[in-house]
């Protein structure tokens, strides 16, 4: 079976607003909506899970209801932790538990709110983990990148040609993934910031799958009104299409 994780468990502090940025209007629907609706039409996912603060649990059930009410079987709910990795736990916790840990599982993580997504960047990451067992989309470094040895100074640079922009999603195959997180203790995996990281700090490396500059994350107002800019320009080019 191959899941989709999608993380919303963020509570929008950046953003400055008091509804978390996941459940902001983008286009006239919540981006959570944005976002989950690539998953549904691309018809990848046997079934999608939502990690949410349970603070708004209801309240996404009830906009996936709203907004996909012949889908309701594909999906399931887990409340989402404080950090985002324990967002991510709890879904791979609740997929081992009823599902149990097969070599042919894969399950993909997004963060809510990257509403760009498109069905191409989610199709290669799904190859590239049925080929190398845990995958992630990025896109090349476009700008130098220093490194700030002393307090206030630049004091080394980077190959740039090596460096490269985590975006999501990220693929892994279940039982890859069971083994990996078996390895760390529990403060080790909530010190975490990206799933990623649990494959790289055990040397073990993750294959590069395309990513886009538009499969942006959406972190403050200003990422808000360039989505709202970037939706009306999509919108505009499959009006010229058709």
């Amino acid at each position: 079976m191959i899941f989709a994780a999608i993380l919303a468990g963020g509570k929008g502090t950046r953003v400055g607003s008091n509804v978390p940025k996941q459940f902001l209007e983008l286009g006239g629907k919540p981006i959570l909506v944005q976002t989950v609706d690539v998953f549904v039409r691309s018809n990848l996912f046997d079934i999608i899970y939502i990690s949410v603060n349970e603070m708004w649990l209801d309240h996404t059930k009830e906009l996936i209801k709203e907004y996909f009410p012949d889908k309701q079987d594909m999906f399931r709910f887990v409340c989402g932790g404080k950090e985002r990795m324990l967002s991510f736990l709890n879904v791979i916790y609740d997929i081992k538990e009823k599902h149990g840990v097969r070599a042919e599982d894969m399950v993909f993580s997004h963060d809510a709110v990257r509403p760009f997504v498109t069905e191409d960047i989610l199709e290669d990451c799904i190859k590239e983990t049925k080929l190398h067992r845990v995958a992630m989309a990025t896109i090349p470094s476009a700008d130098t990148t220093y490194y700030s040895g002393r307090e206030g100074y630049l004091t080394s640079t980077y190959d740039r040609k090596k460096l490269f922009y985590a975006q999501t999603p990220h693929g892994c195959t279940m039982d890859l993934l069971d083994e990996v997180i078996s390895s760390y203790t529990q403060e080790e995996l909530l010190a975490l910031t990206g799933t990623s990281q649990l494959f790289v700090n055990r040397n073990i490396d993750v294959r590069i799958s395309l990513g886009r500059p538009s499969n942006l994350k959406i972190t403050t107002l200003e990422d808000i009104d360039f989505s709202e800019y970037m939706l009306k320009k999509k919108q505009a080019e499959k009006e010229q299409e058709g």
